[in-house]
């Protein structure tokens, strides 16, 4: 009589092996497929969490790191606020993230400080919008401290905005005031005369995303994809083949692959031995 294939194993149970395991690991999970998908635009390739839209929904990302790409622009838009900066540079291994943004107009802008922290080498510039024209006619501004904008796009009213000394801001009546980042040595050459408002707040500054990398990692170890609880996403989720984990994964996600292995392995060294 000839060799008999599996001869310690019940054919049942060989036969459930290959039937039942190929459909309970087969099939990811949508959440895990759609957050698997990288971000790419221009010069940036293969960017993950934080960082959605596009065809990564706001659950692979977090709040405040919205990217847009038009397909043309070599660098993507991040919509922190309105108007959306600019997403020039990123040093993904760096511990927080290190960004370089750029404003897309000169109007004064602030940052979610709650998800951004500005780099040693930014400062805060207050500027002050909405202005009584009428008490403007009594303190000299001078053209380099006074800018026209447009906040709302193309459609959106123009409106100017204003750098007031501290001996100012007692006889000027306005509305608004926004205190925004700047590099250090653009407020420098601002305040010397040899830059002007415009040119202050269309210079590159740099600033340190502030989300749990530690929680990152663990569920990218485990083989999930980083991301935010679709019904808080203000927390962490790890997005897993089977289902969501709150931060690595764990059950069928982590066994399927070696069950498929032990699977493999038997079938050859029953081969080779028979």
């Amino acid at each position: 009589m000839g060799p008999r294939f599996f001869p310690s194993l019940p054919l049942y149970f060989i036969t459930a092996l290959f039937l039942f395991t190929p459909s309970l690991c087969a099939g990811d999970d949508p959440l895990f497929t759609n957050c698997s998908r990288p971000f790419n635009c221009g010069i940036f390739k293969n960017l993950s969490f934080p960082f959605w839209g596009d065809t990564r929904p706001l659950y692979c990302g977090q709040q405040g790191y919205k990217l847009s790409c038009n397909g043309i622009d070599t660098y993507p838009g991040i919509s922190i606020n309105s108007p959306e900066f600019i997403l020039l540079g990123i040093d993904q291994l760096a511990q927080p993230q290190m960004m370089t943004l750029s404003r897309t107009l000169p109007c004064p802008t602030t940052l979610n400080y709650s998800l951004f922290s500005p780099d040693k080498t930014v400062v805060n510039m207050t500027l002050f919008s909405s202005c009584s024209e009428s008490n403007l006619s009594r303190v000299r501004i001078e053209p380099s401290r006074r800018i026209n904008c447009t906040t709302n796009g193309e459609s959106g009213a123009s409106k100017f905005s204003l750098f007031l000394r501290d001996n100012e801001t007692n006889l000027v009546s306005c509305q608004e005031k926004v205190v925004g980042p700047v590099p250090n040595e653009a407020l420098d050459e601002f305040n010397s005369g040899t830059l002007n408002l415009s040119g202050t707040l269309m210079r590159n500054f740099n600033v340190q995303g502030l989300t749990d990398n530690d929680f990152c990692e663990r569920c990218l170890r485990s083989g999930g994809r980083c991301g935010s609880n679709r019904n808080s996403p203000e927390s962490f989720a790890c997005y897993c083949r089977d289902r969501r984990y709150d931060i690595e994964c764990g059950g069928n996600a982590m066994h399927c692959t070696i069950i498929f292995f032990s699977i493999t392995v038997l079938i050859l060294f029953k081969l080779l031995v028979n």
